[in-house]
């Protein structure tokens, strides 16, 4: 009697507990969402008279594009402040701190910065040329070396990361090597960031797909952080890993509020400031909640893209300059293959959103 007394309590506790994360995380939603509807129109206003404005890409370089991607030639860009206002605000009222949420925050700030400060580039200049790409992966590579340096001193923390599980097989891949774990956030961190980069190339089409992504890594983070379920889908449970629930939570809210100016005909573009942050903070909460290798399934549309472009630029360098697709990444191949951009945009979200469910679908909980 006293067994089951025991189990129903514990049973009981982990229901509350769950309930409260989803609590906060509803809080967390309606302020981000509340911040970006309130300050939104503000900031279109000022980016406008401000004049800064989406600057293309040479017309020699993007040939038949150009004349498709004309009428975004005046739309206001740096939209990610935006999105990353509201994130942070809605976090901080319903977040309990921890190590994963600062880590998660700070390495969110620092590549919006990043992004902010690629942007603002590009604006002056009056080119798409913006910060070296190696500087770019230089601070990326700076920031995975920080999140590794984080963890490695808090035992209990760091012992999860060494070792992930691998979608489909109810196997785990192990990293011991807090060089090499370092090297591997690196990869995953530069990857999401670049390639929800270059997804960023038609009026909602990034922030569509980037919320089913968000909505899978918010249910990772809950179960990943209970004792109980976490053994289904990992090793051991990552205490304090809900809380990263929360900051999906937000940022979905502010998503949820650009995607309404971001689609076609987009008011505003998010810019390096939006894309290359939001990518780093899916990539980070991915690493965080130990699920890296989970998010090539369920962010399949990012790796798609990511994996035109590579594949484009392979084949001009190395096969006597033949294209595979008409220009990569993919979506403009489509676009110049004739599909009108609110076609394509709308079968990318659904395809994200297949990709997500294919990314639960691999977690050991479902086998």
């Amino acid at each position: 009697m006293v067994f089951f007394d025991k189990a129903f309590g514990q049973i009981l506790h982990n229901l509350t507990e769950l309930v409260e994360v989803l609590k906060r995380m509803c809080l967390a939603f309606s302020v981000s969402f509340l911040v970006a509807a309130l300050s939104a129109p503000v900031v279109i206003k000022y980016l406008k008279k401000l004049k800064l404005e989406q600057v293309l890409r040479d017309p020699k370089e993007v040939r038949d594009l150009a004349k498709l991607h004309s009428p975004k030639e005046h739309t206001p860009t740096m939209g990610g402040m935006i999105i990353v206002a509201a994130t942070l605000v809605g976090t901080a009222i319903a977040v309990h701190w921890n190590r994963q949420v600062i880590i998660a925050l700070c390495s969110y700030l620092l590549c919006a910065t990043m992004g902010f400060i690629d942007d603002f580039a590009k604006i002056r200049a009056k080119n798409t040329k913006g910060i070296p790409g190696r500087i770019k992966l230089l601070i990326q590579l700076l920031i995975s070396v920080g999140i590794i340096g984080a963890l490695y001193h808090v035992p209990n923390l760091w012992e999860p990361y060494t070792t992930m599980p691998i979608p489909f097989t109810g196997r785990n891949f192990t990293i011991s090597s807090p060089v090499l774990l370092a090297i591997f956030l690196f990869f995953v961190l530069a990857g999401t960031s670049n390639s929800v980069n270059l997804t960023d190339g038609l009026d909602g089409l990034a922030t569509g797909c980037a919320i089913p992504v968000l909505l899978f890594l918010a249910t990772v983070a809950i179960l990943s952080s209970n004792a109980y379920t976490a053994p289904f889908i990992s090793r051991v449970a990552i205490s304090g890993n809900g809380e990263l629930a929360v900051i999906c939570a937000a940022t979905m809210g502010a998503l949820v509020v650009f995607l309404w100016y971001n689609s076609y005909p987009a008011a505003i573009f998010m810019g390096d400031m939006g894309s290359l942050s939001l990518g780093a903070l899916i990539g980070i909460i991915a690493f965080l909640t130990n699920h890296s290798l989970h998010l090539v399934v369920a962010g399949g549309i990012f790796v798609i893209e990511a994996l035109s472009d590579i594949l484009q630029v392979f084949s001009y360098k190395f096969c006597n300059k033949r294209r595979i697709f008409r220009m990569a990444p993919i979506h403009h191949h489509f676009e110049l293959s004739g599909y009108h951009e609110t076609k394509i945009t709308m079968r990318f979200w659904l395809i994200s959103g297949f990709f997500s469910l294919a990314g639960c679908m691999g977690l050991h909980a479902f086998f």
